[in-house]
This record gives structure tokens, C-alpha cells and sequence, in this order.
């Protein structure tokens, strides 16, 4: 995100570390992100909570690093590139309406000086001066087809200007509805999705999948975030595997998967949930670095299907009761709700 020189990088690099190690926090991507730009004064926002806690002498837990980092990091080139866009619009709109109003100017122009010759015309019974006349207008209606190409010519570089920034908009776009650490969509995304959902009048066969990995904490405490994040992507790519890269499925927040789908009845959506978590359970997951097992991993899940008095609110806590009473009741399993 930063295109800092190398040698810079590298200071900083230098400096990170120890900050990680004082404040007993791995060293993972996100905390790594939130010092580097702390260093680099990317954000004086940052900087200025940073410091409080530093002079407070107050610890930097994972939870705030993950909030700074969302707040302060992950969405800074996102929001940088959207403004640069807003202006863009902004100039080509207003190039737009400017030769939109010189054609226009040209066009009267250009009537107004073929009715000043036509009335010549009529008024002058003189060879020689209709000839004049004549050639005028000849050279008018020069000029008049040089301004159009010129014009068009000017059209033509404004719309390869508009499709360059619609293509930045659809990348900004998809940008800020992934999620960083998976590349599935993120929470944001998710949000926007299931209320166009609920709230539609045609779309009112949907249902939602909340899937949740068993146990992560422990994942965490035995064998480090990085593990933790490595089985989090893990499990990400199964489910595009096994649900497809079409569906709707987000990173709803922490170990947690939330998955919208249509046109799927109670069978079919126990059925596909079952497929993941028996992939998932029958996966042997080892640390690259060392080869040492992690051992059984396991999901569960929570089922609904969207009612027609439903809020967004009354859909998601629904899946969510469902998800929680699969874990109360042993894990590794899928619980449906009506």
C-alpha cells in the first residue's frame, strides 16, 4: 500500500519489530501494516491514538490493532483513489457541458451566417457579389465541418477518458468489498447484500448459511495467529470450492462465514452445508514451516430460510440462534431453523 524507497522500507522494517515485541504482539500482516504506517505518518489520526496509548503506557491489544487497522489502513488507498476519481468526473462532466455548449454556439452560429448570406443573395442582382457570397459561404461550411471533427475528436478522448475512470470505479469498487485477509467479500458487503434481500419484493427465496470455525480460540492459543489466519483462508477457499465463486459468500467477522443463496430448500442447503463440513473435517491441516499437525479442524452452521415478515435484524439472529445451539450441542454439525 505504501511505495516507500527500499532503504526506507527497510528502517522501518527495523523499527517495527521491536515495537511488536515491547508491545507482545505477532507479527503478523495487520500488525505489521499498523506500525509501518504508524512510521511512516500515513495517517496523523493514527499516529495521534498510537501515541496516547504509548504515553499512557497502555497495552496495544489484537482486537484494537484490528480496529486501528480497519479504521486508519485498510480503507486509506480505497478512499484516496474514489476522491481521485470524484474529481475526474467532476473535470469531464464539466469539459463535457462546455463542448456540448460550444457545438451548440457553432451550430447558431453558423444558421445565422447561411441566413446573412441568403438574404445577400436575394437583395443583390450583382454576379460578381453573388460569387463572393457564394465562396463565403463555401469557406463558413469549412470552417463549420473543421470545428465538427475538431469537436469530435475532443468527444472521442472524453469517452475513452470516462471508460478509464469506469473501469477505476469497478476496481475501487471491488476493493472495498473484500476482505483483506480472505479476498472474499467483507462485512460491508454482506450489510448492502442482505437488505437489497430482505427488502426486495421479487427475491423472497432466500436463506442464509452461518458457518463458524470449532474451537478457533485454541487454534489461536496453541499455534499462533498466523496459523490462525492461515485456517481462516483454508476454510475460505473451501467454500468457494464447494459453493461456488457466484454465491454470495462474506467473511462476516472473525472465524465467521456468512453465505446468502436463492432458490435452495431445507434438503438442498443441509445437504451443501454438510459437504463443507465433512470436507473440512476429513482435511489434514500442517504447518508449512514444520510439518507439525494442527490437527481435526471442524465447522458448524447455523440455517434459515428468509421469511416474508422477516427484518434483516430477524433473518441473521434467526441463523445465528441456529448456529449457536449446533455448538452448544457438540459441534461439527449443521442446524437448520425454522
Amino acid at each position: 500500500m505504501h511505495q516507500n524507497e527500499p532503504k526506507q522500507a527497510a528502517e522501518y522494517l527495523r523499527q517495527v519489530i521491536p515495537m511488536l515485541s515491547r508491545q507482545k504482539l505477532p507479527p503478523t500482516p495487520i500488525n505489521y501494516a499498523v506500525f509501518y504506517s504508524y512510521l511512516s505518518g500515513n495517517s496523523q489520526a493514527l499516529n495521534s491514538i498510537i501515541d496516547d496509548f504509548f504515553n499512557q503506557k497502555k497495552p496495544l491489544n489484537l482486537a484494537i490493532m484490528l480496529e486501528l487497522y480497519e479504521k486508519y489502513v485498510n480503507g486509506t488507498d480505497t478512499i484516496e483513489q474514489q476522491d481521485k476519481i470524484q474529481l475526474a468526473l467532476e473535470k469531464i462532466l464539466t469539459e463535457t457541458s462546455d463542448e456540448v455548449q460550444q457545438i451548440s454556439c457553432n451550430a447558431q452560429n453558423f444558421d445565422d451566417s447561411i441566413s446573412k448570406h441568403a438574404d445577400t443573395l436575394l437583395e443583390t442582382p450583382d454576379t460578381e457579389a453573388t460569387s463572393l457570397v457564394l465562396q463565403q459561404v463555401l469557406q463558413d461550411t469549412r470552417d463549420m465541418v473543421r470545428n465538427n471533427l475538431d469537436m469530435q475528436t475532443r468527444m472521442q478522448e472524453t469517452n475513452n477518458e470516462i471508460s478509464r475512470v469506469r473501469a477505476e470505479l469497478e476496481s475501487v469498487k471491488a476493493i472495498a468489498e473484500k476482505d483483506a485477509l480472505t479476498g472474499l467479500k467483507n462485512r460491508g458487503f454482506f450489510d448492502k447484500t442482505i437488505d437489497d434481500i430482505v427488502y426486495s419484493d421479487k427475491q423472497k427465496n432466500a436463506s442464509l448459511i452461518i458457518f463458524d470455525i470449532d474451537h478457533f480460540k485454541r487454534i489461536n492459543d496453541s499455534f499462533g495467529h498466523l496459523v490462525g489466519d492461515r485456517v481462516i483462508r483454508y476454510v475460505s477457499a473451501l467454500l468457494l470450492q464447494i459453493i461456488g465463486k457466484n454465491e454470495h459468500i462474506a467473511r462476516f467477522g472473525g472465524e465467521e462465514f456468512a453465505i446468502l443463496l436463492a432458490n435452495t430448500n431445507k434438503d438442498e442447503l443441509t445437504s451443501l452445508c454438510n459437504k463443507v463440513r465433512i470436507a473440512m473435517g476429513n482435511s489434514k491441516l500442517q504447518r508449512k514451516d514444520s510439518g507439525e499437525t494442527i490437527g481435526k479442524v471442524t465447522l458448524s452452521a447455523g440455517i434459515t430460510c428468509l421469511k416474508s415478515d422477516d427484518s434483516v435484524d430477524s433473518f441473521i439472529e434467526r441463523a445465528d440462534k441456529a448456529l449457536y445451539e449446533a455448538k452448544e450441542t457438540g459441534r461439527n454439525k449443521i442446524i437448520y431453523m425454522e
